[in-house]
């Protein structure tokens, strides 16, 4: 069916990295999904309305509901994609971060609702047990029974090919509010299947204990909305990006023969647009202008490869220089006698008649990332290098917290 949507309203749909390609995706989920829960309400709360049947009027409010949520999500789909202005140079795609938190709160006030009912039914069903010794019955008839039972059964069908649209097009577009949608859909096949238990319970029994399904959706409905919450939130404040991902650009940059090292990289998220950081080590006595062609490159490849609008600086290093190799084994030596997780990078020296001065930056664990341990830190390595050669040294050190630099406090070096 997703497929079918697709090749009927999306030209070059298998183009998903094409904003216009991807804005459709989202038009088409949420306008099948505006039809088709549409529908499931219309019909229910007519029938339920015929028949006397409140099961199917509240199921049916559930799917008014949705229809509210498929809405928010056309705006937010079309607000989402709309080109970057001088007000929003990044674009506007963290709108479906924005629509994703309305939605998880959506769910959460109809999981609240449906806990109130629950708890109400509750109390009426421990009454007539403290009463009667018996649950409250009701009596349904072959009609209400049956009418009931084939449309439940058709909502379920439907939820799960909207789930599976919503999915199917999240994954494929990167895009938050589909999966948010995604999970709602779900939400509602298991919440209908509840009500089928407890219709077919009170249909041979005569025993209404609906409130115990109740109950058990409304907590499940809760922790779902309260995912999607978490995860927009998340998104809105700032995540770490998949490991996935930094492994193919890490492998990507130090492929190339000029890059001699990588760190400090950076990478934001608006939406599914990608922008970034990073330093990379080039080899000093190489052509500042072929060094520069070099990061023009390592952008281009970035982008057409991962999508990812990186930003390359380039940091200049002393190869296969006696003294400077000398002082960055000593510092590395102290590092694996003392420290462990601490690493180096832009590793340089400036000597003088009387002095060295050493020049580097050092990542260092984020529970050692304060003055003191940085105080430790100078002083110990300063004794451990005048130690062994004796001359003075004036260290000159540029201290890095491990929590921003996305190589998990790793200098990456070939």
């Amino acid at each position: 069916m997703g497929t079918l949507l697709l090749k009927i309203f999306v030209k070059n749909y298998k183009d998903t990295k094409d904003p216009n390609v991807q804005k459709k995706y989202g038009l088409v989920a949420s306008f099948f999904g505006l039809v088709t829960n549409f529908l499931l309400f219309g019909t229910k709360i007519v029938i339920g309305f015929l028949l006397g049947l409140f099961s199917l009027i509240s199921d049916s409010v559930n799917n008014l509901s949705d229809f509210g949520n498929n809405a928010l999500s056309v705006f937010g789909v079309k607000v989402t994609y709309k080109p970057a202005d001088k007000e929003h140079p990044y674009g506007h795609q963290r709108t479906e971060y924005i629509i994703s938190l309305i939605i998880g709160c959506v769910i959460i006030a109809l999981g609240a609702i449906m806990a109130y009912q629950g708890i109400m039914d509750l109390i009426v069903f421990v009454q007539s047990m403290m009463e009667t010794g018996k649950p409250v019955t009701s009596k349904i008839s072959d009609t209400m029974f049956l009418v009931s039972l084939i449309l439940l059964l058709l909502a379920i069908f439907i939820k799960v090919i909207q789930s599976s649209i919503y999915f199917s097009y999240g994954k494929k577009i990167s895009n938050q509010q589909l999966r948010a949608l995604g999970k709602d859909a779900l939400n509602d096949c298991i919440s209908t299947s509840m009500v089928i238990v407890g219709l077919l319970i009170t249909f041979f029994t005569g025993y209404n204990i609906d409130c115990f399904f109740t109950l058990a959706v409304a907590i499940l409905v809760i922790v779902s909305g309260s995912g999607i919450i978490k995860e927009a939130a998340n998104s809105l404040v700032g995540e770490h990006p998949s490991e996935e991902l930094i492994k193919s650009l890490v492998s990507m940059l130090l492929s190339h023969k000029g890059v001699l090292g990588i760190h400090d990289l950076e990478i934001h998220s608006y939406g599914h647009l990608l922008f970034g950081v990073i330093h990379v080590e080039v080899d000093s006595k190489v052509d500042v202008m072929l060094s520069h062609e070099l990061c023009d490159e390592l952008e281009k490849e970035a982008f057409n490869k991962l999508r990812i609008h990186l930003t390359v600086h380039m940091d200049p290093i002393l190869v296969n220089d006696p003294d400077t190799d000398k002082y960055k084994k000593l510092v590395e030596e102290y590092i694996a006698q003392t420290k462990g997780n601490i690493h180096i990078h832009d590793f340089r020296i400036l000597s003088g008649k009387e002095h060295v001065n050493v020049i580097f930056d050092m990542i260092v664990p984020n529970e050692i990332d304060n003055e003191k341990e940085h105080r430790k830190i100078k002083d110990e390595l300063y004794a451990f290098i005048h130690n062994r050669y004796g001359k003075e040294v004036h260290l000159v050190i540029n201290f890095d917290p491990a929590i921003t630099d996305l190589l998990s406090g790793t200098a990456a070096e070939k």
